[in-house]
């Protein structure tokens, strides 16, 4: 709950300075329900942290309206956040995005409908930072010990251009180890299920879906990546010597269409920021092992201006 805790004194700094200037014409919204799109399939992790959020939300709303999530998965998250991106701009379409998700086909050039850097970003949810993890009974004790190891690194991870494929081969490329990627895995839990059937050698995968994993003792974390604090990696970490790496975190984030009203913007932030900070919540992210790491819509636009300058710096390792 460090994270938790820590978050909370920003969280209310940022509500006083929200709560001043609310206007007329953002006191007569909503007038109705809002739907929040998740890009992702029902019963996610993704998902499940934007349902548990969802009536804390409502709390904090002005009115007697529902926030209803709807599920629009599809490749990667770029169905849903397109549908976000084309949808009218008056504060009842909001999406959920996963950054460097949907971040890294828009900087591949791909032919994506949307555009990031136009989108009216409104408050960050959780930054999950990227462990590198073997099998419990590995014989591998640190990252420094790969090098010592004959034979290239065998690494689980999606196909080519996925998170978990780029983020794999940013970090080798910092460590400068032989290495190789076995693809054909569905997502994180199919190539955490190979790492445990010893098909690789080792993953790189965000926290979030490593600790149920980690927490049972079925895999051990060498390194974190993104958050120096992580308390499952260990010293190891230090050995990579790698701060510019920091930017690799699973964040997620909530956005609105491009040209929102400021009005409405302000009022969707503040809610926001009041459901991160909802007691009701804590208890949610503690019973279940979740992270908080809130911030508002200025911060979260410079956390996406952030890592879209740090993946393009690799631009040569994303295709």
């Amino acid at each position: 709950m460090t994270i938790v805790r820590t978050s909370l004194r920003k969280l209310l700094q940022l509500l006083t300075v929200l709560s001043v200037g609310m206007s007329a014409a953002a006191a007569q919204y909503p007038e109705r329900d809002i739907e929040i799109v998740v890009p992702f399939n029902a019963g996610g992790g993704f998902d499940s942290y934007v349902r548990a959020l969802a009536p804390y939300l409502e709390r904090h709303l002005p009115g007697d309206v529902r926030v209803i999530p709807r599920n629009v998965a599809g490749a990667g998250g770029r169905r849903g956040t397109t549908e976000v991106y084309r949808a009218r701009p008056d504060g009842y379409t909001i999406g959920a995005f996963n950054l460097p998700g949907v971040l890294i086909p828009q900087l591949q050039q791909q032919r994506v409908g949307y555009d990031l850097s136009e989108i009216t970003w409104l408050a960050t949810l959780s930054a999950d930072p990227y462990v590198l993890a073997v099998e419990s009974a590995s014989p591998v004790q640190s990252v420094s010990a790969f090098a010592e190891r004959d034979g290239p690194i065998l690494y689980g991870a999606t196909g080519p251009g996925s998170t978990a494929y780029v983020v794999t081969t940013i970090v080798n490329a910092r460590l400068g180890t032989p290495y190789e990627i076995v693809t054909g895995y569905t997502g994180s839990s199919d190539y955490l299920v190979g790492l445990l059937r010893g098909d690789v050698d080792a993953v790189l995968v965000n926290l979030a879906a490593a600790r149920p994993y980690i927490d049972a003792g079925d895999i051990r974390a060498l390194a974190a990546f993104g958050a120096p604090d992580v308390t499952t990696a260990s010293a190891a970490t230090d050995a990579l010597a790698a701060p510019e790496l920091a930017a690799l975190r699973l964040v997620r984030m909530i956005g609105a269409p491009p040209n929102l009203p400021d009005d409405v913007r302000t009022t969707l932030e503040r809610a926001l920021l009041a459901a991160l900070a909802d007691p009701g919540f804590a208890d949610w992210l503690a019973s279940t092992g979740n992270a908080v790491s809130p911030a508002g819509a200025l911060e979260t636009r410079d956390t996406v201006n952030a890592m879209s300058n740090f993946y393009t710096t690799f631009a040569s390792l994303l295709n």
